[in-house]
């Protein structure tokens, strides 16, 4: 995981991309008018426990070329490259297109060699904050379907909740840091990851999980099993249990006994986190976030407004 702007995200997604685009075509379009449709990757995460939704791909374009882009808004800039730049940038400008948002941004010839074969068998670029935060951006994750609206759609809606747009580390974007509820009763601030789709709450320091866990021993054991996870390339070793209070994340979601982990994660967040929010709770919701208006939205599954 690189250290400075794009340094904010766990993303176990990056494990089976790789074999999981090879000969994957794009969806067929959604129904509805400014829809897109999005793909699940599914990967076993935790070694005997099955595959689980592990990380969101989207259909964009590269200079035209049909590829496919991770969504990690647990990533503050907007594209950030999967290849590293090489021994001589030469960068030149590309056009970057996503559901009808279109941005220029520097590449290399190595970081955009994936563009004279088959860009569609990798996945070239992780889409971050910054791509989208100019407006609207929704996501039927049980539908596999998201639009992105060029305008602020929550300003109003007594529906949604405010959050804070971090930055941390200067440069373009910052971080979607949402309160929730912990099993205490006490509100704090959760940073919302995407990159993190297999995950619930994943603490930052041990203390943290003691707190949720009510003081379970951080290590493999009968309820806590450990695996291996991936950073923007860099494997964290990870535990993961079930805690025995509820998670509030929203209007009307409240999660008993939900899923808490803990990573050796290279986070360094410039304020305290109750944790890293995945999106193992919200895997079959819809979720807006209006960047514009600084809220977001839980919603039920078929939401179509």
């Amino acid at each position: 995981m690189p250290r400075g702007r794009h340094a904010a995200t766990l993303s176990t997604a990056a494990l089976c991309m790789g074999a999981a685009l090879l000969g994957l075509s794009p969806p067929a379009r959604a129904d509805d008018p400014g829809w897109q449709p999005l793909v699940w990757v599914e990967a076993e995460v935790v070694p005997g426990t099955g595959k689980v939704k592990a990380g969101i791909l989207l259909p964009i374009t590269v200079d035209g070329v049909a590829c496919w882009g991770q969504l990690d808004t647990g990533a503050p800039g907007g594209v950030i490259w999967m290849r590293p730049a090489g021994a001589v940038p030469a960068e030149r400008t590309v056009a970057v297109e996503v559901a009808g948002r279109r941005r220029t941004t520097q590449a290399s010839a190595a970081q955009l060699a994936g563009l004279g074969g088959n860009c569609k068998a990798e996945l070239i670029a992780t889409l971050g904050n910054a791509f989208f935060d100019d407006g609207t951006l929704t996501l039927d994750l049980k539908g596999s379907r998201f639009r992105f609206t060029a305008a602020s759609l929550l300003g109003d809606d007594p529906r949604a909740r405010p959050f804070d747009y971090a930055r941390w580390s200067g440069g373009e974007g910052g971080h979607i840091v949402v309160k929730v509820g912990l099993p205490d009763g006490q509100r704090a601030d959760a940073m919302l990851d995407t990159g993190a789709a297999s995950f619930g709450l994943t603490t930052l320091a041990p203390a943290d999980w003691d707190r949720l866990t009510d003081g379970v021993p951080l290590r493999a054991g009968p309820n806590v099993q450990s695996f291996a996870a991936n950073s923007w390339g860099e494997g964290i070793t990870c535990y993961t249990t079930q805690a025995p209070g509820t998670l509030d994340i929203g209007p009307g979601l409240p999660v008993p006994r939900f899923s808490v982990s803990y990573c050796a994660h290279p986070l360094r967040p410039g304020q305290k986190l109750a944790g890293v929010l995945g999106l193992r709770h919200l895997n079959e919701r819809v979720v807006t976030i209006d960047y514009r208006a600084r809220r977001w939205r839980i919603g039920d599954p078929g939401l179509s407004d």
